[in-house]
């Protein structure tokens, strides 16, 4: 039934406002996030030159899920800390999704990024 046959109807009070509303505008399905298979982080410190080096070395591949979840699966349901209310397990599902990213500053200019692919 097209558009226009449907506004008639719905004119003509043939049919009921949402039944209308069903036949124009079809139900979208709802898509799974895509799972995430590695952690990128990122930190860097000013005035720091030789320890931004080693970070950057340390952590110039990505770090594989797995070894993160055997990490956090140990926490539980423990608190991230007072000021977050969220707790590591929820945390760990989080991170499962593709494209998240938290960037970090703090107050002494330290910047930390952390990028799930």
């Amino acid at each position: 039934m097209t558009q226009y046959e449907v506004l008639n109807q719905l004119e003509q009070k043939k049919i009921h406002l949402k039944k209308a509303y069903q036949m124009l505008y079809k139900k979208q399905k709802e898509r799974k996030p895509r799972r995430a298979h590695f952690v990128k982080m990122s930190i860097s410190i000013p005035e720091e030159k030789g320890v931004n080096a080693f970070l950057k070395i340390l952590l110039f591949l990505p770090i594989p899920l797995w070894i993160v979840k055997l990490v956090l699966k140990k926490r539980g349901n423990q608190k991230l800390s007072d000021e977050i209310p969220i707790t590591f397990k929820e945390m760990l599902d989080l991170m499962m999704i593709r494209g998240s990213r938290v960037d970090v500053k703090t107050q002494d200019q330290v910047k930390v990024l952390i990028k799930t692919i």
